[in-house]
């Protein structure tokens, strides 16, 4: 349904929480980007009207939606720390601020350990996720239960980890339990969830070719196979020994190393290795875990680049592309998006999928 946006943005205590007041003018042009492959995940840009002293509060932006019916709503597009380093002055009564916005994730990844923190074998690591973030002010959304224990100790804030943030520890360990990365909501609440192969998920919203549809025909497909691999080496380390296993692709599928001619090969380095198993055992263990990543590593990357009006999905989402006309028609995970905050709200959007190839 055809809708009027308007652009509200407001001010956030920091310790409470609750929204405090709404800024002045703010200029049309602004943008959100997000990005799935970035450590803090989000970035905004704004302009406003007029000195403001943000102090350490933080900004909320809001869409005011009005429908054609009549009806309307309000939706949260994100919830960021402001920057706003100067000032475009032109000599009459209003000054213009540009301001650089970050997603709360900044706070984890400009904080770090003032000495060696320690995780010990055998424990929940989402435990020492939960109060690591909670001691640094940020909230955690409810989450599913963690089933992995730590297979060794691990210690941060020491070593070759001294220089590491609070939040280069948080998605190691969420990496090592199979979880993604941390990510945050509108609200600035910090997302942490079991990882999902986006092939075994629904998708949450379907853009359909025909009356009523919510993209632009102009778009990008491209499919990126040049360096899909065809050998995986895996190391299980310790402080004792180096156990490597090895997976090669020799069929004669179209990414082997007969058809391709040459090895392209990927290496997976693992220190978090299970006691009580013998050589031979974990040799096993790594040949195995090399073959199962060769059969994830051999895929072709199928690109989608669009343009749409709004729709309330984020990056990892999952959505359904069908659009007979320009040849495309799937389901495609998000990578990125960059929300123009402008009448319609347009958002330039990658999604990929992960076409597999020949038997491993």
């Amino acid at each position: 349904m055809p809708f009027d946006m308007r652009l509200r943005v407001m001010r956030v205590d920091r310790a409470s929480g609750q929204e405090t007041g709404q800024l002045a003018t703010v200029v049309s042009g602004g943008s959100i980007s997000r990005n799935q492959d970035t450590t803090v995940g989000e970035q905004a840009t704004l302009e406003l009207v007029g000195d403001t002293d943000l102090g350490a509060d933080l900004l909320r932006i809001w869409a005011d939606l009005a429908y054609s019916d009549g009806t309307g709503e309000s939706i949260p597009l994100g919830t960021f720390l402001a920057d706003g380093p100067k000032r475009q002055v032109t000599g009459g009564a209003d000054v213009n601020i540009p301001l650089t916005l970050y997603g709360r994730l900044r706070e984890l990844d400009d904080d770090q350990f003032t000495g060696p923190v320690s995780i010990a074998k055998g424990a929940n690591p989402m435990d020492w996720i939960d109060k690591t973030i909670r001691e640094a002010g940020l909230t955690v959304a409810a989450h599913d239960a963690c089933a992995y224990r730590m297979g060794a100790a691990w210690t941060f804030g020491a070593g070759d980890t001294k220089d590491k943030s609070k939040l280069d520890a948080i998605n190691a360990l969420l990496d090592l339990a199979g979880w993604s990365a941390a990510a945050t909501d509108p609200w600035g609440r910090v997302l942490l969830t079991p990882y999902r192969d986006p092939a075994q998920r629904a998708p949450s919203w379907e853009f359909v070719q025909g009356e009523g549809a919510r993209f632009l025909r102009s778009m990008t497909d491209e499919r990126d196979w040049f360096d899909t691999a065809n050998q995986v080496r895996v190391i299980y380390a310790t402080q004792a020994k180096e156990i490597i296993g090895i997976a090669r692709d020799e069929t004669a599928g179209e990414f082997s190393i007969p058809t391709r001619g040459r090895v392209i090969s990927k290496t997976y380095t693992y220190t978090d290795v299970p006691d009580g198993k013998t050589d031979a055992q974990l040799k096993t263990m790594a040949n195995q875990k090399a073959k199962e990543l060769l059969a994830t590593a051999q895929a072709v990357i199928h690109r989608v680049t669009l343009t749409h009006i709004y729709a309330p999905i984020n990056v990892g989402d999952v959505i359904h592309l069908d659009y007979p006309s320009g040849g495309i028609e799937g389901d495609f995970a998000i990578r990125t998006q960059k929300i123009r905050l402008e009448a319609g709200l347009p958002v330039e959007c990658e999604a990929r999928s992960f076409q597999r190839g020949g038997t491993t």
